[in-house]
């Protein structure tokens, strides 16, 4: 047993037809992993080795024992029947906690009980041996589902049908692809008249049109009334399918209920989590000190990213939503301010301030300036602060750079930094192409 355990009971998922309204009962759950970590070492010899073994011998020590908690503590009741969607970051135990449920894992602490046929969508074809032929694992997966000899007879032409390998279905599983392989596993799971449907990001098993056969397979199963616990990062799969969605977070239960509400509320942690990140390895802005700039002399850059002769400095550069408060993640519908501020160092008859926004990948997907603009630029003061404002972004989910520059009405530079800031959109609709427009369909 893992560490973690205590003397509460520790009860294997059973599996039972009757006795209880919930499909799956689950009380006071926690799972934990022993940390095996490897450490890191130069080449050794036979030699090395065995001296290596008889100083263990002679000098014993008990490395510190660590662990990782999966799950802590979780009590979850699905009733007969529901549809439930399982998400959260990777490694928060979504996946843990149905290999507990089906009894691949035990344990720590707490009580399973499964109340039915469980069909589990894990790991597909995990069972089959490769040098027995389809035929062949079928009946012996089959029989590891629950299933007799007669019931599999009953069944083989249509899991056969459904899978699509009535041709190779006395082949060796070796020679199949992975897609076949995992044709083959998810067909049998599905035929096996299950109860309890456990699906674990396994519907990606094919081409297009199998893919959708098996989305239609599951759908049919839950108006069956069948239960369903659904782990994926599809989100919008969640909301589709389940009546209540559940967000793990670091082993615990952060949220459960409505799927739209808890799938709103998940997004709202990831993008914050996310422009945390943007914040540690993007600039909200540049101090730079600087020395007396001579005039018509262009500096060594400070960096790589930044060139000019400074006679106008840009001190820094800022991304502000819509309460005019610095952000670093944004939606193609918000609102954007970008604010430059400058310093003055020498007084210049010409300035032309201009930005650009650019693509991760280095496509420039929208500049301007002043200039283009046709706006005039009044005296600047020693220092100040320049305000572009664009009232709704438009752009796609992507990663995007933004540079900013003031330079003189010919294009000599004064000061321009190209990569000032790294900030990211996301939205939840998939469009192709670089912005997303004001736009409605019609139909006359």
């Amino acid at each position: 047993m893992t560490a973690g355990a205590s003397e509460s009971t520790v009860v294997v998922p059973s599996v039972s037809g009757a006795g209880s309204d919930y499909a799956i009962d689950i009380v006071d759950l926690s799972k934990s992993f022993r940390r095996r970590t490897i450490a890191r070492g130069g080449y050794t010899t036979v030699k090395s080795a065995l001296l290596g073994i008889f100083h263990t011998m002679l000098h014993p020590t008990r490395a510190p024992l660590h662990y990782t908690h999966v799950l802590k503590n979780l009590t979850l009741r699905i009733p007969r029947g529901a549809s439930v969607g399982l998400i959260g970051r990777n490694g928060c135990g979504k996946s843990t906690f149905l290999k507990l449920i089906t009894g691949i894992y035990k344990p720590d602490c707490g009580r399973i009980n499964v109340n039915g046929r469980v069909a589990a969508l894990i790991e597909l074809g995990a069972g089959f041996h490769p040098d027995f032929t389809g035929r062949e694992n079928l009946y012996l997966g089959g029989v590891m589902h629950g299933l007799t000899r007669r019931q599999i007879d009953q069944r083989f032409d249509d899991i056969v049908h459904f899978a699509e390998l009535a041709a190779v279905i006395d082949d060796p599983v070796r020679t199949y692809s992975s897609g076949m392989f995992m044709r083959l596993g998810f067909s049998l799971a599905v035929h096996t008249d299950p109860d309890i449907l456990l699906v674990d990001e396994v519907l990606a098993v094919g081409d297009a049109s199998f893919v959708a056969k098996c989305k239609d397979k599951i759908s049919a199963l839950r108006k069956a009334g069948k239960t369903l616990v659904l782990v994926t990062h599809d989100l919008d799969a969640v909301e589709r399918w389940c009546d209540e969605a559940l967000w793990i977070n670091e082993g615990e239960v952060r949220d459960r209920g409505e799927p739209r509400r808890v799938i709103d509320r998940y997004r709202q942690f990831v993008e914050k989590g996310e422009e945390f990140d943007l914040g540690e390895h993007a600039a909200h802005s540049v101090e730079v000190e600087v020395a007396t700039p001579v005039k018509g002399a262009v500096d060594e850059p400070v960096e790589k990213q930044r060139w000019g002769s400074r006679e106008i400095e840009l001190t820094g550069a800022r991304l502000l939503g819509s309460d005019g408060e610095p952000r670093l993640l944004f939606h193609p519908e918000d609102t954007l301010s970008i604010a430059i501020d400058y310093r003055v160092h020498e007084r210049v008859n010409e300035a032309v301030f201009g930005i650009s926004l650019n693509r991760a990948d280095g496509l420039v997907v929208h500049g301007t300036n002043t200039d283009i603009g046709r706006v005039s630029v009044p005296q600047l003061k020693s220092v100040g602060t320049v305000f572009y404002r664009i009232k709704r972004l438009g752009l796609m989910d992507a990663s995007y750079t933004l540079d900013v520059a003031v330079h003189r009405l010919d294009g000599y530079p004064y000061d321009y930094h190209k990569g000032i800031v790294k900030f990211a959109v996301r939205s939840a609709h998939k469009h192709s192409g670089v912005y997303v427009p004001d736009f409605t369909w019609e139909f006359t």
